[in-house]
């Protein structure tokens, strides 16, 4: 999936997503040096704006009228944009949409810190919007987040790693943040309960898919596509659910590859002939089937929740497209 890809899709929303960036701009405009530096890298290795884009749809399919959309699409994407900041001091990533990430260029301190200045200006823009639900959503996927993080970290390079922690950070650090998106419009313009729970079980299931083909492409896109080098969740450290799988099917096999992985340290690169080997027992045993069949479920879940909600036609045929374009991504 690309920005091409995605394009007919966001067309009807082109213009908001235009006010989307200018909010950006003018939010993370500031007079402190270090700070505008900062931001401008930041804004400079921008992605799909995946998450704006669902809360305008979903405000679009709603019927929401004003720009209550467009200050909520900055505050989500504020949000994922810090979560990205600190995972990559987490994991000493080096690289992020093919560009140096900020710990790389200017170290730890400077990156947590702005990170942390991210989510307070989050919130700060957030509590403008003078909506008591809204606040709560944002609280509640806020604090589920570093839940995950917690997870996560506290799991890192072990074996033992079991399918509930996975889907525990999957839930946590992804989809819940897709369901906050894709209900705000619900919310802004006063749906009822059932249509604010279908509208977030959407998004919800959205990001399950999302996460699950995010998983299986670092184990078959390339560097280039990932723009950043394959294998890094495993080389971090992190056992997502393919190699999960490859544990349970052929443990003795896979895991002195995973020992010589981890022992000689997250930034050294797997061999070629090691990662020829690994992906060979990935392709004997199948290791990849289930997380495929899991992110088709997901997506067909979410077409499911959204059929369920009554809006703007046009809009709800872009929505019920948009779990399955994700499915087809290549980065």
């Amino acid at each position: 999936m690309s920005r091409l890809d995605l394009l007919r899709y966001f067309l009807p929303i082109q213009g908001k997503l235009s006010d989307v960036e200018d909010e950006l701009q003018r939010i993370l405009r500031s007079e402190v040096p270090v700070v505008d530096k900062l931001a401008t890298h930041v804004r400079g290795g921008q992605g799909k704006r995946l998450r704006p884009a669902l809360v305008l749809l979903g405000a679009k399919f709603a019927g929401h009228q004003g720009k209550e959309d467009v200050r909520f699409g900055a505050v989500f994407e504020l949000i994922h944009t810090a979560t990205l900041v600190h995972d990559d001091v987490i994991d000493h990533a080096q690289l992020r949409r093919g560009k140096p990430t900020l710990n790389r260029l200017w170290g730890n301190t400077l990156t947590v810190l702005f990170g942390d200045l991210l989510y307070l200006v989050a919130m700060d823009e957030a509590i403008q919007g003078r909506s008591w639900r809204m606040m709560e959503i944002l609280a509640e996927v806020t604090r589920r987040m570093t839940e995950g993080e917690l997870i996560q970290n506290d799991v890192l390079f072990k074996l033992d790693t079991s399918r509930k922690d996975y889907f525990d950070i999957q839930e946590r650090k992804t989809a819940l943040l897709f369901g906050g998106c894709t209900e705000t419009g619900a919310v802004l313009t006063g749906r009822s309960p059932e249509d604010c729970a279908a509208m977030r079980a959407y998004g919800l299931e959205i990001g399950r898919a999302f996460q699950l083909v995010d998983d299986l492409l670092d184990y078959t896109a390339t560097s280039e596509q990932l723009g950043k080098p394959a294998f890094s969740d495993l080389r971090e450290g992190k056992l997502t659910l393919p190699m999960l799988t490859l544990l349970e099917k052929a443990h003795d096999e896979v895991n002195p590859f995973i020992r010589r992985i981890w022992d000689r340290g997250e930034e050294v690169p797997i061999p070629a002939d090691e990662e020829k080997a690994l992906r060979a027992l990935i392709d004997r045993h199948d290791a990849l089937k289930e997380t495929r069949d899991l992110a088709q479920g997901a997506s067909d879940r979410a077409m499911a929740a959204l059929s369920k909600v009554e809006g703007d036609a046009s809009t709800k045929k872009l929505l019920m497209g948009i779990p399955t374009i994700l499915l087809d991504r290549t980065k």
